[in-house]
């Protein structure tokens, strides 16, 4: 049953879209499972295309859902009128921005709504963007615009949509410790079964990895891990090739340890990412940052243990033998590597249930819903 609450969303991209990775997946979780209605502001292209979606239409307000409208422009065209007009007409109880930089998607909204007295209604999502890591890429951009923007108190008045204590601790960091800060976790998908995997063999090493080739994701330093180990391994990467001299970058120091065998594949649809899943015995992900890492929880629902950066949210996994969350120093992540590696089918299997277990807790938490509730109507 739908409730009356009406949220109006501005994201840089939506579904069918899917090469923007977890922000897309962490709106059309919150859409599909929060009993809200929602209207939708979206790029007509996906992530880094500029090749409209075939057989939408452009401009016009699309039942998406049973409680899901959107409507699909192209961004050049997102005036500060158009923004009155679509905020004034849906009239919603919230305005959520999921960007922090965005200018069509987020700061213009933004903009817009206070000059409409309207401050109280935003809320503002800045999605692991405020991260030290995240404020490293582009610097001198962001910030100048974080100072002309609390110089001129574009953010005053609205409410911020922290993932967990950490992200809200960076914004506080950035915004001053006064700010009205609301936290409420991403919501995961739903449940799955085990993936079916092919027996692992001790001394053998498969890592796959869902992530955009970028500075952010800090692929190359993963990749420096395993030349440091002895034995033989297989990494799929598959992801957007968003920064392609880091792609070569890697390219390039691969080739001097042909041990270490590296597979692009690519960037990939939500619906394909099980078959990803199962070319790895262990799930990859050196980021310098992520709000939440919706990859990472994917793998553990399908019982694929992990071996990730202490920059998530995801912490003391091996505790639950579900992976390992470690400082990015090759002190800790090549004697795990390696441990991994040596492992054989039976003493694997207890990791691949430790991830599952895990993945379906998160999945089945219920605290999660209640946490969204409460960010949309207080």
């Amino acid at each position: 049953m739908t409730e009356a609450i009406h949220i109006l969303i501005f994201i840089d991209w939506f579904s069918p879209g899917y090469k923007a990775g977890g922000p897309i997946r962490s709106i059309v979780h919150l859409c599909e499972q929060l009993p809200y209605r929602f209207s939708v502001v979206t790029s007509c292209f996906d992530h880094q295309s500029d090749q409209a979606y075939e057989g939408i239409q452009q401009g016009a307000w699309l039942q998406r859902g049973e409680n899901i409208e959107v409507m699909y422009l192209n961004p050049k065209g997102v005036t500060n009128a158009f923004l009155k007009q679509v905020i004034k007409e849906r009239n919603a109880d919230k305005i959520y921005l999921n960007s922090m930089f965005s200018m069509p998607f987020s700061v213009n909204p933004m903009k817009v709504a206070k000059k409409l007295g309207l401050s109280h209604r935003i809320i503002l999502a800045p999605r692991g963007m405020l991260k030290a890591g995240a404020l490293s890429i582009k610097s001198k951009k962001k910030k100048t615009f974080l100072f002309t923007s609390k110089i001129l108190g574009w953010h005053k008045g609205i409410s911020w949509h922290a993932t967990n204590e950490d992200e809200a601790e960076e914004i506080r960091k950035v915004f001053g410790k006064d700010c009205k800060i609301l936290i409420a976790p991403n919501l995961p998908s739903s449940p799955k079964a085990k993936l079916a995997l092919a027996p692992k063999k001790e001394g053998e090493l498969n890592l796959v990895s869902i992530a955009r080739v970028s500075r952010e994701k800090n692929l190359l330093g993963g990749l420096k891990y395993l030349t440091l180990l002895q034995q033989e391994v297989n990494w799929w990467i598959y992801g957007v090739k968003q920064d392609q001299a880091y792609l070569e970058e890697m390219v390039n120091l691969a080739k001097d340890f042909p041990k270490v065998k590296l597979h692009f594949e690519g960037d990939i649809a939500p619906e394909k990412m099980p078959q990803a899943l199962k070319k790895g015995h262990f799930f990859y992900s050196p980021t310098l940052g992520e709000n939440y890492g919706h990859a990472i929880v994917e793998a553990l629902v399908y019982g694929l243990p992990v071996i990730i950066s202490d920059n998530t949210p995801w912490r003391n996994l091996e505790e639950s033998k579900a992976g390992w969350d470690l400082n990015l120093n090759k002190l800790y992540f090549v004697p795990v590597l390696q441990f991994c590696s040596s492992l054989d089918e039976t003493s694997y299997q207890e990791w691949r249930s430790g991830a599952h277990l895990l993945g379906s807790t998160i999945a089945s938490d219920e605290t999660a819903i209640n946490a969204n509730k409460v960010l949309f109507s207080s």
